[in-house]
C-alpha cells in the first residue's frame, strides 16, 4: 500500500477518490446527498483561497482504498488542521485509516499545526444507526470529542403555507421598521461587501465551538471576492438574505443556503446564520431564514430538500430550525488530538 497526494490530472486515481467517497457515503451516511461528481472535481482545482488543501490517498494494488482531505487555514488559526478521512467499506479493518492518520499527522507537524480535528458520525436519538467504528478508531488513536454537532433535513415546503405566513409577520413585527430585509444570489452586491465583511468576521466568535480552539477570521473585501470566485469556479450558489439596521447602514443578521449549479441537483445546504449580539431579540434570525427559503423555493425550484448541521449546545438555533421543519437525522462528533509544539 502507498500514501501519496492525489493528483487532479490522474484521472484514474481522482475517479478511484470519489468512488470511496461514494462508497462511504452509501454504507455511513446513506440518508444525506451523496457525493456531486461535478463540484468535486472542480474542487480539486480551484482550492479556497484561504486554506492549503492536501487530498492524501492510499493506493492498494492500483485502486484507492481510502482517502484523507486535510485543510490547512493560511490566514488564521496557523496553529490548526481538518481532516476528513474514508475508507473503501470493502477495505477497512486492515490497516488503511491508520495509515492515513499517520501520514496526516506527520504533514501536520510538518506545516507546524499542533491541533488536528476529524469528524465522524454518530446515532443521534431515535435516528437512524451509525456505527461506533469511527468514533472507536479516533479514541484508540488519541482523540478526544471536541464538539457535538446535530445533522438535520428539512423540506422546503415543510411549513405549511398559513404557518409561514404567521410566523413571517410575527418576524416582521418583532423587527418593526429599524431594519430592511435585503436579498440576494450570488456575489455580495458591492455596497455591501464591507458591511458583511465586519458580520461575517464575527462568525466564529459567534458560534458555539465546544472544546475547539480557534480565533476569529479576519475577512476583508480581498478574501470575499476570492471566495466568490471559487464558489464560481466550482459551482457552488449562494443564496443570502440579511437584515440591515436602518440607522447605522451596518449588516446584523445573515443566513445563506448553498446550492449546485445543477438543474439536477435537488438538495440545497444551509450555512451561516448569524445575528449580530448587539441586535437579537428581534426575532431577525427568523425573519432572515423565512425570507431566504422564499427566495430559494422561488428561483430554485428543483430544490427539495435542506441539509444543516447546528452544535448541539446551540439551543436557540436548534429551535428556530425545529420551527421551520427541519428534523434531525444524526450527529457529527468532531474530534481533536493536540501535538506537541
Amino acid at each position: 500500500m502507498r500514501i501519496i497526494e492525489l493528483d487532479p490530472a490522474d484521472e484514474n486515481l481522482v475517479a478511484g477518490t470519489l468512488e470511496v467517497e461514494r462508497a462511504a457515503h452509501a454504507v455511513d451516511h446513506p440518508e444525506g446527498p451523496p457525493p456531486h461528481e461535478g463540484v468535486f472535481r472542480r474542487s480539486l482545482v480551484h482550492p479556497s483561497p484561504d486554506e492549503e488543501t492536501v487530498r492524501l490517498i492510499a493506493v492498494e494494488d492500483g485502486r484507492v482504498a481510502g482517502t484523507c482531505n486535510a485543510e490547512f487555514p493560511t490566514r488564521d488559526n496557523l496553529h490548526f488542521a481538518g481532516a476528513t478521512l474514508q475508507v473503501h467499506p470493502d477495505r477497512r479493518r486492515r490497516g488503511i485509516g491508520s495509515a492515513l492518520l499517520e501520514r496526516l499527522v506527520d504533514l501536520a507537524r510538518g506545516k507546524g499545526r499542533t491541533e488536528i480535528t476529524i469528524a465522524t458520525l454518530s446515532t443521534w436519538q431515535d435516528g437512524p444507526a451509525r456505527s461506533e467504528a469511527g468514533r472507536k478508531f479516533l479514541e484508540k488513536h488519541g482523540f478526544t470529542l471536541a464538539l457535538t454537532s446535530v445533522n438535520s433535513r428539512c423540506a422546503v415546503d415543510a411549513l405549511d403555507p398559513d404557518r409561514e405566513r404567521a410566523l413571517l409577520a410575527v418576524a416582521a413585527e418583532a423587527a418593526g421598521d429599524d431594519y430592511e430585509i435585503i436579498s440576494w444570489i450570488g456575489r455580495t452586491p458591492a455596497e455591501l461587501v464591507d458591511t458583511m465583511c465586519r458580520l461575517d468576521s464575527m462568525i466564529i466568535s459567534e458560534v458555539p465551538l465546544g472544546e475547539l480552539d480557534l480565533e476569529p477570521e479576519q475577512i476583508d473585501a480581498e478574501l470575499k471576492e476570492a471566495k466568490a470566485v471559487r464558489n464560481e469556479a466550482v459551482g457552488i450558489v449562494p443564496v443570502t438574505t440579511i437584515a440591515r439596521h436602518r440607522a447605522s447602514g451596518e449588516a446584523v443578521a445573515n443566513t445563506v443556503i448553498g446550492v449546485f449549479d445543477d438543474p439536477d441537483h435537488r438538495h440545497g445546504f444551509q450555512w451561516i446564520t448569524i445575528v449580530d449580539p448587539g441586535h437579537r431579540g428581534h426575532r431577525l434570525g427568523l425573519h432572515v431564514k423565512l425570507v431566504n427559503l422564499r427566495l430559494l423555493r422561488e428561483q430554485f425550484p428543483q430544490i427539495r430538500r435542506i441539509w444543516t448541521d447546528n452544535a448541539d449546545i446551540n439551543s436557540h438555533m436548534l429551535d428556530i430550525n425545529t420551527t421551520m421543519g427541519f428534523e434531525p437525522v444524526d450527529a457529527a462528533l468532531e474530534y481533536k488530538i493536540t501535538l506537541d509544539s
